[in-house]
């Protein structure tokens, strides 16, 4: 019986861990331009756009891509790191001035969005933004919830091998 629960807690902390894994996947680098254009491209299938409001849109959003890799290059390397360190944390300040200018960025992104759509096509941006982040938030629960659900089935593992 004891080899049998032994089995079953080591199964579900395989399965957890290969689950975890296969979830990240490799993402292609790419440039300013192409993630401007592909942006374009599904902001113009999404919400009915004219090749004038495209034309614009384009415009509004390499410079946003390019503004975004500027301020990401001046981060601290989190993902390319390759010597298995962590990469330095940021402090308070550092967190509350980027949140902040994070935040002016995508006021001023939506302020030009505002004066290239229609009433109609920016309510149904907003509305799918709001969606998004709701999404977002859902998923960091879940994350959350499944390292604390990891962490109890491997104490569970560790006291019944120290039973044994």
């Amino acid at each position: 019986m004891k080899r049998i629960a032994f089995l079953m807690i080591a199964l579900f902390m395989i399965g957890g861990v290969v689950m975890a894994q296969g979830q990240r996947g490799e993402h292609k680098k790419m440039t300013p331009a192409e993630r401007a254009e592909k942006m374009t491209e599904r902001m113009v299938k999404e919400y009915s756009l004219n090749d004038a409001q495209k034309k614009q849109l384009l415009e509004v959003n390499l410079a946003r891509c390019e503004k975004m890799d500027a301020r990401m290059s001046m981060r601290p390397d989190v993902n390319g790191k390759k010597d298995g360190k962590k990469a330095p944390q940021m402090t308070k300040e550092e967190r509350e001035k980027m949140r902040a200018e994070m935040k002016n960025a995508n006021d001023e992104y939506n302020a030009q969005l505002q004066k290239i759509m229609t009433e109609e096509q920016y309510a149904s941006y907003t509305k799918k933004q709001s969606e998004r982040e709701q999404r977002m938030k859902e998923g960091r629960r879940e994350r959350k919830y499944f390292q604390l659900r990891t962490f109890v089935y491997f104490r569970l593992f560790l006291f019944i091998c120290h039973r044994n």
